[in-house]
């Protein structure tokens, strides 16, 4: 089975109409889609719904699933709050616009039988305990997410990270030991984002307790660079796209044959 992988397409940063053949020139010219078994996106689609639901139908044509989770800019509502009221209603008309979409899943701690191979997609969150682990107070790390991060002023009603992480790791635990695959938008360990401590305590989280023996790849974003590597006997992989200017992570999507699974 091939296996496709992308994050953090953030498709209203390169595309700025709500228009079909744009939105497939960008698939066809960013992305380089190729035919593959499965296409999994590791969250932040985009700020637009329907700008989202048009590319994932314009790259379902290249594979034969798309399983999809949700990114914290999945979550934002910009100039959008009287449309939607909160963040939870965006995520819910994103799930209907893939409701309608053939072979096309929104995996929000859900699992899915592909062809025989269950995956398992969360959004994961982070926690701050990186930064904890490193010294720094929760007041002082909760004091300058307020003050650095975006997610704490375009995610509607305002969360709690740690608390919003742990009710993500129950989701992920629930079918952690039917998977073969996991996806998540965050990464569930504490890789090197930023040099900066506080800044890698809001791009990771703490899932060394959810690494069950079962699960052979696990795929995330949000950080914006490339990772192809081993903890214990899980591979961890990331292709995220990141921004046209500032933080970018790779262009095309990367594909890969499923090894003992």
């Amino acid at each position: 089975m091939k296996i496709a992988y992308k994050s953090d397409i953030h498709l209203d940063f390169w595309v700025k109409e709500t228009n079909r053949n744009k939105i497939k020139d960008f698939v066809k010219n960013i992305l380089f889609p190729k035919t593959a078994d499965i296409l999994i996106i590791a969250g932040d689609l985009g700020h637009n719904n329907f700008q989202n639901a048009l590319m994932l139908e314009e790259l379902k044509k290249y594979f034969g699933a798309i399983l999809v989770t949700y990114g914290n800019h999945d979550l934002y509502l910009l100039n959008q709050k009287d449309k939607y009221k909160t963040s939870y209603a965006r995520i819910q008309e994103m799930k209907e616009y893939i409701r309608y979409i053939d072979g096309v899943y929104f995996l929000d701690g859900d699992i899915a039988d592909v062809g025989g191979v269950k995956i398992l997609g969360a959004a994961g969150w982070y926690d701050f305990s990186y930064a904890i682990r490193h010294g720094i107070s929760l007041e002082v790390v909760r004091g300058q997410w307020e003050v650095i991060m975006s997610d704490s002023k375009n995610i509607y009603p305002k969360i709690d990270p740690p608390s919003f992480c742990a009710l993500e790791k129950e989701k992920i635990r629930s079918y952690m030991y039917d998977a073969k695959i996991v996806f998540t938008h965050v990464p569930p360990l504490y890789i090197k984002c930023f040099d900066d401590v506080l800044m890698n305590s809001f791009y990771t989280f703490y899932g060394y307790d959810l690494f069950a023996n079962n699960i052979k790849y696990w795929i995330f974003g949000h950080c914006h660079k490339v990772h192809d590597f081993y903890y214990d006997t899980i591979r961890f992989l990331s292709s995220p796209l990141g921004y046209p200017v500032g933080r970018r992570g790779e262009f095309g999507i990367k594909y890969m044959n499923l090894e003992g699974v």
